[in-house]
């Protein structure tokens, strides 16, 4: 009983390292999603940033229109200041003249505002498009690396289920079911060392006699507590 206890045991540390690379390999979809969302968020922003300034510039060149057209306006009442024969009429045209240069300077200011603005975006726009350029290579990168990873991760684990399988077949059938139901029911640990009266997979204290036979690995003894089999060994 002492060497199947032993080799159940060795089987259990493998079979942590079993979990832990599944675990790891689980995690790759995700972060391969959460890489991609990344990469959408930012071609997004990109859009709405170019969108942005193309909608400035539209309303920059409306404005420039609407210059041209004052400008005209203006020209053609200054042509009527000399067509004119009262002072009335005259006085009625310069205040019309002011006006509209008045509403030309407020366009003008406009503009210049609006040229500011989007050459300010088209910074921005520019920076975003080198920092998503480098981002996008960053993560073609990152995704062959993880793609890599997962396949070493398979034949790791292959090879780890071999080197487990091949420790469990010298393990009495009765032994392997219970290992096996163990593992099931108590996510993946079925045999646990115990320490100083204190099963290492609840963290639950064992009756001190019961702790003694434990220690002698002679007999198959569980855990009152979370059933585990347990096994002795002051080697860890």
């Amino acid at each position: 009983m002492e060497h199947e206890l032993g080799t159940l045991y060795e089987a259990q540390k493998i079979e942590l390292q079993i979990i832990e690379k599944e675990t790891k390999r689980q995690t790759a979809p995700k972060k391969l999603q959460e890489m991609d969302e990344e990469l959408k968020q930012l071609k997004e922003r990109l859009e709405k940033e170019k969108t942005i300034f193309e909608e400035l510039e539209k309303e920059r060149k409306k404005k420039e229109k609407e210059l041209d057209v004052d400008k005209d306006k203006i020209k053609k009442i200054e042509s009527k200041l000399y067509e004119v024969k009262t002072n009335k009429e005259y006085q009625a045209l310069l205040k019309e003249i002011e006006a509209a240069k008045a509403t030309n300077d407020k366009t003008e200011e406009d503009i210049l505002t609006l040229m500011e603005k989007i050459e300010e975006l088209k910074k921005d726009y520019e920076s975003s498009q080198v920092k998503l350029q480098k981002r996008g290579k960053d993560i073609e990168v990152e995704k062959a690396r993880l793609d890599t990873e997962v396949q070493s991760m398979d034949k790791i684990i292959g090879e780890l289920k071999v080197q487990r399988d091949n420790l469990l077949s010298v393990v009495s059938n009765e032994l392997r079911s219970k290992y096996d139901m163990l593992k099931v029911r108590r996510g993946g640990i079925a045999v646990t060392n115990v320490k100083n009266g204190v099963c290492l997979g609840c963290f639950m204290n064992i009756p001190p006699q019961l702790f003694i036979e434990v220690t002698k690995n002679k007999r198959l003894i569980q855990c009152p507590s979370c059933n585990r089999i347990l096994y002795f060994t002051d080697s860890e």
